[in-house]
This record gives C-alpha cells, structure tokens and sequence, in this order.
C-alpha cells in the first residue's frame, strides 16, 4: 500500500512539473512603473592650464570632445576615457581660439578671434597650422562644416561670412550689410548654412554651391523680435532652426522659409545662452548666470533647469558628445561639464 501511495504522488509532482513547464501568464494587479531616470550633470573635468577660458566644445571624429582654451592659447581634448590633453595652438599669442568643429578628413577646425586667421588639427594633436583670411579686419567667431565641403566662418570684424576650401585655402568673402555683426554659425534645412546677425536682431542663412552649375551664393536674413540678444543656433529634429535669445529668455523656432514661428518664454532660466538637441529630440540650453542645464522638452514645453556641480561655473557653449551626452564649457571655473539625461 505504502508503495502504491508512492507511485500516486510521484504522479501528481510530475504533472504538477509539466504545468510548471507551460505556465498561465498573470493578467491581474498593477506593475510597478519603471524608476525615472535622474537628470544631472554628472561630472565636471578640470582644465590642466590655469585660467585657460574655456570656451567653444565639439564633438571629435576620434570619439573624444574638443574644446578651445580661448585665454591659454591653446586646443583642448577630454578623451572618451576621461583623460584631458593640451595642445598649443601654432599663432601669436592672443590670437584667442573661440569657436571649435568637427571638419573635413576628420580633423578639427576653429577661429582665432583675436587675429585674422581659422586653424587646422588633426586628432592625432601634431601638424596643427592656421590659414589667414585676406582682410586684415577679420576677427572669425564661428565655424561650421558646409555640405559643398568647405568651411563657412562668421567675421563681425569685417562684418561677412567666409568660405574656406580646406584644401587650396583660397577664403571667399560674402559682404553682410552694415552692423549685422554675425557670431554663432549651423549647418540648416534645405542644405543651407544658418547663423546669427547679433547686430541687426535676425537669422542669417546662405545656400553653398554645391555644382558646377549653380549660381554665386547670397546671403538672405530673416527679423527675429527686436532686442533678442541671439545666442546660438541649431538645427531641429522637425527640420527647423533654432536659437536662444539671451536678452529675451527665449528660445526661438524659424521655419526653413525664414517664418519666425515661435519665441518660446524659457522661464525660469535667466540668460539662456549654449544650445544642443540631445538624442531624444529636446534641447539643452546652458545658463550663463544661473549656472544651470535646462532642458526643455518639446513634447510638453517644459523647462527644467539642474544646477552644475561647481556654482557659478559660467556655463557657455554645448555639444553633444560621442556617447550622447551633453557636455559644455564652464568658463568661469576652468572645467568642461557633462550632463546625463537618459
């Protein structure tokens, strides 16, 4: 008897098992939602060259963020294994590097504000050398990367934008009208290079010349709100530009046709100045006096604004680094930033 109650048991485990091996998904209760993750900046990388003035950041082909050090002299690099790099910038002293991108042949391209002259350096750090403009007046702010492969410079020394062919270094000067004092430079919609007239309160945009064919580029300008204080300018993921307005707390949305179609309020920032389109399609604006990263969420239109690991860092410029991140300069306290937000 004993045996058989055995064999009656075993039975059922077996059965019990082979359920087990097909089991009835669970169809009641609530699952708990998932942890949200914690927006930050997350570190922040000190300078090796005292009072260097960090200012102008870009993402490198080499995986690592660039970034120039306006008062040393000199062209930094912060690698992707967190490792700061130096390199003397081959000019003058004072010839202040400002503004820093990503080029042709993968090298890094940037303007020395305080001379008349942009510069060249490959990502191995050796052959760096400049190429001067023909107007002695020139004083190159910003630097972009054409589609037709060229360099295009803002000169609100000479009050024009440059295109540089990389390879011949012949410079190619474009006249902008009186007071437009152009400063922050993108690339666009309609493959068209967009920057900023800080004088004359309006959006530039110039169409490069990309055949053989097509006739002498010229510049066009498009009226923003008067006393917008224009910051910098990117490029959407709704094929718009877009911009801050440091004097307006603003961020403003141009349509491809130069429509101004919103100047968004960026309350509670205070001087909202670097601009960069993160991964997940919404921007993150640097505070200059704040000294915060905001995001604004262009689903919602909220803005929400996290403060740097060091206060009063100064922050300026952004950029959107090789693992997505955020990174940005911190001008006042000689470091280079990174926020997280995914």
């Amino acid at each position: 008897m004993k045996r058989t109650l055995g064999l009656f048991a075993g039975a059922i485990a077996a059965a019990l098992l082979s359920a087990c091996g097909n089991p009835t998904p669970i169809t009641s209760g609530t699952p708990a939602p998932p942890t949200p993750f914690p927006l930050q900046v997350s570190s922040e990388y000190p300078l090796l060259t005292a009072a260097a003035q960090v200012s102008g950041v870009s993402k490198g082909a080499d995986g690592s963020v660039w970034f120039t050090e306006t008062a040393a002299n000199k062209i930094g690099r912060l690698s992707s294994t967190a490792v700061v790099t130096e390199f003397n910038v081959n000019a003058p002293a004072g010839s202040a590097p400002l503004m820093i991108t990503n080029g042709p042949n993968g090298a890094l391209w940037f303007t020395l504000s305080g001379t008349n002259a942009i510069g060249f350096l490959p990502t191995s750090g050796l052959g760096q050398t400049t190429l001067t403009l023909t107007n002695p007046l020139s004083r190159p702010w910003g630097i972009v990367a054409g589609p037709d492969g060229n360099l295009w410079v803002t000169d609100p020394g000479a009050n024009m934008i440059w295109s540089v062919n990389p390879s011949t270094a012949v410079p190619t000067a474009y006249p902008l009208p009186a007071g437009a004092d152009p400063t922050a430079i993108s690339l666009g919609p309609n493959g068209q290079v967009w920057f900023l007239e800080s004088g004359l309160d309006m959006i530039g945009a110039i169409t490069p010349c990309i055949t053989t064919t097509c006739a002498t580029p010229v510049p066009v300008a498009y009226p923003v709100s008067a006393g917008a204080g224009l910051g910098a300018i990117v490029p959407g993921a709704d094929g718009a530009i877009w911009f801050t307005e440091t004097k307006a707390d603003k961020l403003g949305r141009m349509l491809a046709n130069g429509s101004l179609a919103s100047e968004t309020a960026l309350t509670p920032m205070v001087k909202p100045f670097g601009l960069a389109v993160g991964s997940d399609g919404n921007f993150y604006i640097g505070d200059e006096s704040a000294s915060t990263i905001a995001q604004y969420n262009v689903g919602t239109g909220k803005v929400t604004a996290y403060p740097t690991l060091t206060a009063a860092a100064g922050v300026y410029w952004l950029t959107l680094g090789a693992d997505n991140e955020v990174y940005f300069s911190e001008q006042a306290v000689n470091k280079v930033g990174q926020f997280r937000y995914f």
